[in-house]
């Protein structure tokens, strides 16, 4: 478990556990929101259209692919507007940017426009804090119920996640990402500078 954590108590849950969990909790995500921290370069997203379009090399129906999700996340922003639910997320970019990075840009940019506060900044950014403890883990917060470092397999398979009910170990997740998202750049503005 991260350093991040510090002695919180906390449980390890398998994939199933861990999705199960997350589904039981979203919905009472309170107004301090939904804060996630995305740093590896590479996820397995099998079964995603678009990511299996873009696997199999064709960036155009993977483009279109992504067209045809904003439908979805425009449906789903009314739903999460009524709970009160503010999403978060800040996507660590190693540069020169991967191919696979670029697609979840274009995804994630999607979901700026309609559900989420997307950022995205730069590893180097982070790198005084990793050449002391290590890549950044993977981390959500939900509200001021729960904290997950989410544990992936070597190849980017989701493979469960650890969970830390403490208050003391959630504010301080959460306010570590929240001091990464100042640092960061809005999604818009950083593929329009990057021009892709």
């Amino acid at each position: 478990m991260h350093e991040l954590f510090g002695d919180a108590p906390s449980t390890r849950l398998d994939l199933q556990a861990y999705l199960d969990d997350f589904e039981k909790r979203f919905w009472q995500i309170d107004d301090t929101g939904f804060w996630k921290l995305e740093r590896l370069q590479y996820y397995d997203e099998t079964g995603v259209p678009s990511w299996d379009a873009f696997r199999a090399g064709d960036w155009d129906e993977a483009l279109r692919l992504i067209d045809a999700m904003e439908a979805g996340y425009e449906q789903e922003r009314p739903q999460l507007e009524a709970a009160g639910i503010r999403l978060h997320r800040v996507r660590v970019v190693e540069e020169p940017v991967e191919p696979y990075i670029r697609w979840e840009l274009k995804v994630l940019a999607a979901r700026h426009r309609h559900v989420d506060d997307v950022a995205v900044l730069p590893a180097d950014r982070v790198s005084e804090i990793e050449a002391v403890h290590g890549h950044l883990p993977e981390l959500i917060v939900l509200g001021t119920d729960c904290a997950y470092q989410i544990h992936f397999t070597a190849d980017g398979k989701l493979d469960g996640a650890t969970r830390t009910t403490s208050a003391t170990a959630i504010t301080r997740i959460r306010a570590f990402i929240q001091d990464l998202h100042r640092q960061a750049e809005e999604i818009t503005s950083y593929m329009d500078r990057q021009d892709f």
